[in-house]
């Protein structure tokens, strides 16, 4: 496979008069992550597991549109939260209790006519969980501990959280979006990594926004600079084929990192999570000059990502160049 290489630093720099935070609209942002689902379902050779990708995420649009007394059941009172400090929906900063498991519920509901029985069975088995158990669960995802949670509950566990968390960001992320508040490296509402750049058309041609893997917000961040340490030297740009291709990946030097990069100006039907999953073979010839990934994805929850993740942290799962 060839490689394309280009010099981070020949990118110009942007204007910061723009909007440094977007908040997410669920029900729009699981529409079309279905859809590009289904999409490449076929193509990506994981036809089965994108496809129950696909009727997880049709039910957390499902639940995302509950509204009236439906939605005050399943998510629970509006959380007290302290906008004047950083990240304000980040683990320790509010209390969120445990709607979110009402959340996770209505998804198990929705999910059970259409699974296999082995994972009607891995279903049945969360739900009658003791519920501080499964309250222990989320707590050690949400702090990066993937090990400490049975591999088979994982997915669906951080599909509720981040209904919940998606659910209750959009007014603060209106509100940051206000003031322009913005953080390099971790969601300026939860905190959380992202799951990669998207390069957009809108406002401007070539913003880079960073998507948040827990509660679907993008925030602005410059080019040119790596989205985990902030260095403009050593970061390049690596593509399969050509300089304009839609999927690239920035590496960085400094700190051995890396981010997929999905230039919708190019393709509009890159859906960030699904994209990257669709495209891990780029991460592998990553992994292989030792890069690491710097970015979450909710759709792979890979349980070696463990080591050493903290949510302030550069996550740890092992990815690298491409040629």
């Amino acid at each position: 496979m060839s490689t394309a290489i280009l010099d981070a630093e020949k990118i110009p720099g942007q204007s910061l008069d723009i909007k440094t935070v977007i908040p997410a609209c669920p029900i729009a942002v699981y529409q079309f992550r279905a859809q590009r689902l289904a999409e490449l379902a076929q193509e990506s050779g994981l036809a089965e597991y994108f496809g129950l990708l696909e009727q997880l995420v049709s039910a957390q649009q499902k639940v995302a549109a509950l509204d009236g007394l439906a939605a005050k059941s399943c998510f629970g009172p509006e959380p007290r939260l302290d906008l004047t400090q950083s990240k304000p929906m980040a683990l320790d900063h509010f209390e969120w209790g445990n709607y979110w498991q009402s959340v996770l519920l209505e998804l198990v509901s929705e999910l059970m006519p259409k699974v296999s029985a082995e994972l009607r069975i891995v279903l049945k088995d969360l739900v009658k969980a003791d519920a501080d158990v499964v309250q222990g669960y989320a707590k050690s995802m949400l702090s990066g501990h993937l090990a400490e949670v049975p591999s088979q509950y994982s997915l669906f566990i951080w599909a509720a959280l981040s209904v919940y968390w998606s659910h209750w960001a959009v007014d603060v992320a209106e509100g940051l979006a206000m003031v322009g508040e913005s953080h390099r490296r971790l969601c300026p509402v939860c905190g959380s990594h992202p799951v990669g750049s998207v390069i957009k058309d809108e406002p401007r041609t070539g913003l880079r926004y960073l998507h948040c893997s827990l509660c679907e917000t993008q925030w602005h961040e410059v080019r040119a600079e790596c989205t985990a340490c902030g260095e403009s030297k050593g970061v390049n740009l690596w593509a399969e084929t050509e300089t304009n291709a839609a999927i690239r990946i920035e590496s960085c030097d400094t700190c051995k990192g890396y981010t997929k990069m999905f230039f919708t100006d190019i393709n509009p039907k890159l859906e960030v999570a699904v994209d990257d999953l669709a495209t891990m073979v780029m991460d592998n010839h990553l992994v292989e000059h030792g890069f690491s990934v710097t970015t979450v994805n909710p759709l792979l929850l890979a349980h070696e990502q463990d080591e050493g993740f903290q949510p302030s942290e550069q996550p740890h799962a092992k990815v690298g160049d491409i040629h």
